[in-house]
């Protein structure tokens, strides 16, 4: 056993790297590939990738087997099993519901199987999740039918013992419950959507409620009454059918392909196809309904003719900006920066350079840099004595832009304001404070101004001192 696990821990799956988009994330989905033919109970480990996740005994049937009670179709615990597979030679059983309560020796309410991932999930992508089911109907020993059956993540192998009629304490990405699963003849769809947290690298699959929660229903009752199902076609498929960016060449139309299993298609758009012509920019998104899950993704379609590269424009001196590469693609600036952005602090001719798959474009643009301060000029001195000379406090100001004074403050000694004025207009102080003449002494102050660069305003903030004389 310690064999196995080591084995199965350190396997390294074929098709490594990135998977392309609905590729199936289960390595061996219908247990077809062997490892050996089965020939007795517990044998789930003849199936390549796949192990039981308890103390749980789940067991593999095959064509290829020549024992009585494991050759398809006549497989499982009793001579009426019969189940065709619903696809390749073979599947996996499992017990899903437990009635006794002997302590030793009990392996849980269920059983389970556990497989690694092709690849780890990706954080916040849609997944789809599909596997069937079908109950081993028995009227001589187990007469009934049970709901709960579901499929699990973990981060890494998960292995756990349990105890009569307890079930692992994971929680099911996707889960049947509530409603029996009666055809025996045919195979019952579980399936479901899943957003992933991200890392997640093995699937378990099983009856994760406990005897007690699981939903049964008995034609008649034979103690110990179990429950098997069988298991078949289990997939996790990656929904990300679209690029985030597509580029119209030259504005010549596009075509973007949703196709997914046997979806139904909405797009923002009105169509109902997998597959959506584009002759516009914009933004467009496409929802593939299977079942009760809908799963999304949205593209963003760029026009090569139409870009926004910044123009020739000035800059403040002590300041700077980003330029951004209008298109996506393989980048080099002028210095041989590369990168999507870059950052200008200095004047000079800037080009940037991008490669993609409608060919190579370039982009300039000059940059100027200007002092944008204005020049303040506020008395340092002033004699409010009412002789008609310097007896008011003004302010000064000479901008090569459009400017708007916010506000003048004047503050005595302590820090309290005396003064207070909005506007140049306003902002213009006689020396009182409350109808009364202040003292010959300092005072401290402030000035907020914006200036108008573009339309929008550029906050600034000055001060000084200045001295009465009386």
């Amino acid at each position: 056993m310690t064999n196995i696990l080591k084995h199965f821990l350190f396997t390294v799956l074929i098709g490594g790297g990135q998977l392309l988009n609905g590729q199936n994330l289960i390595p061996n989905p219908g247990f077809d590939d062997l490892n050996d033919c089965p020939y007795e109970h517990s044998q789930i480990h003849f199936a390549q990738y796949w192990r039981s996740a308890t103390n749980g005994t789940p067991d593999l049937f095959n064509g290829c087997s020549t024992g009585d009670w494991f050759q398809v179709p006549h497989a499982g615990h009793s001579k009426d099993s019969y189940q065709a597979p619903r696809s390749g030679s073979g599947y996996a059983y499992l017990a899903v519901y437990n009635e006794t309560q002997y302590d030793q020796g009990n392996s849980g309410n269920s059983e389970y199987i556990e497989t690694p991932l092709r690849e780890p999930l990706q954080a916040g992508k849609a997944y789809f999740i599909e596997f069937y089911v079908s109950p081993d109907f028995n009227p001589t020993f187990y007469y009934g039918y049970t709901d709960a059956i579901g499929l699990a993540f973990t981060d890494t192998f998960y292995y756990q013992q349990v105890a009569a009629r307890q079930a692992l304490p994971l929680i099911p990405a996707i889960e049947n419950r509530g409603k029996l699963i009666k055809d025996t003849i045919g195979w019952t769809r579980i399936s479901g959507c899943y957003t992933a947290n991200g890392g997640e690298q093995y699937a378990t699959i099983g009856n994760f409620r406990s005897t007690d929660e699981t939903l049964v229903e008995f034609a008649e009752f034979t103690f110990p009454f179990i429950n098997f199902f069988y298991i078949e076609d289990v997939q996790i498929r990656l929904f990300d059918p679209l690029p985030d960016t597509l580029l119209l060449c030259d504005g010549l139309p596009a075509t973007l392909n949703a196709g997914f299993l046997d979806a139904t298609y909405r797009w923002n758009t009105g169509g109902t196809d997998s597959l959506l012509t584009i002759s516009q920019a914009g933004q467009y998104s496409v929802e593939a309904i299977i079942g009760a899950c809908i799963l999304r993704d949205t593209v963003l379609v760029l026009d090569t003719r139409v870009h926004h590269f910044t123009s020739d424009t000035v800059i403040c001196k002590d300041e700077s900006f980003r330029l951004f590469a209008p298109l996506p693609g393989s980048t080099v600036w002028s210095d041989g920066h590369s990168g999507n952005n870059y950052l200008v602090d200095e004047p000079g001719i800037y080009e940037l350079t991008v490669i993609n798959t409608c060919g190579e474009f370039v982009f300039t643009t000059q940059v100027a840099v200007e002092d944008c301060s204005c020049r303040i000029y506020i008395p340092s001195v002033f004699t409010p004595n009412a002789d008609g000379v310097n007896d008011q406090l003004e302010i000064f100001l000479g901008c090569d832009y459009d400017y708007q004074v916010r506000q003048f403050t004047v503050y005595d000694r302590w820090g309290s304001p005396v003064f207070q004025g909005e506007g140049v207009e306003h902002a213009r102080w006689d020396g009182n404070y409350k109808g009364h003449p202040m003292p010959q002494d300092v005072y401290v102050w402030t000035l907020e101004y914006d200036i108008i660069r573009d339309g929008l305003p550029d906050h600034r903030i000055d001060h000084g001192d200045v001295t009465i004389v009386r």
